[in-house]
């Protein structure tokens, strides 16, 4: 996905190595990164160079924890939603 798919005013990213998250707002993902910089691409970048993981020989483990509830969202109908616990705030 897309920064400009992104279905959120915001992104979360979250290391489950070292516990970091930030939230970040999506127009200023894309004045940073461009629109059509890949999600994961930019997870990575933001993450990456300042993870506090204790071995650094091992890749930072960030996640996007929002990822869930966006493919709820863009989901075309509710038997595609994944975790089914997302459906009432997806269709928010």
């Amino acid at each position: 996905m897309r920064i400009n798919e992104w279905p959120l005013p915001y992104v979360r990213v979250k290391c489950s190595k070292c516990d970091r998250e930030g939230r970040l707002s999506k127009a200023g993902l894309i004045e940073r990164f461009g629109p059509d910089r890949e999600m994961f691409v930019v997870r990575e970048k933001l993450t990456e160079p300042s993870c506090k993981r204790p071995d650094k020989k091992q890749p930072c483990q960030s996640v996007l924890p929002d990822g869930l509830l966006v493919q709820a969202i863009i989901a075309k109908n509710d038997d595609e939603i994944i975790d089914k616990r997302l459906t009432a705030e997806a269709k928010k």
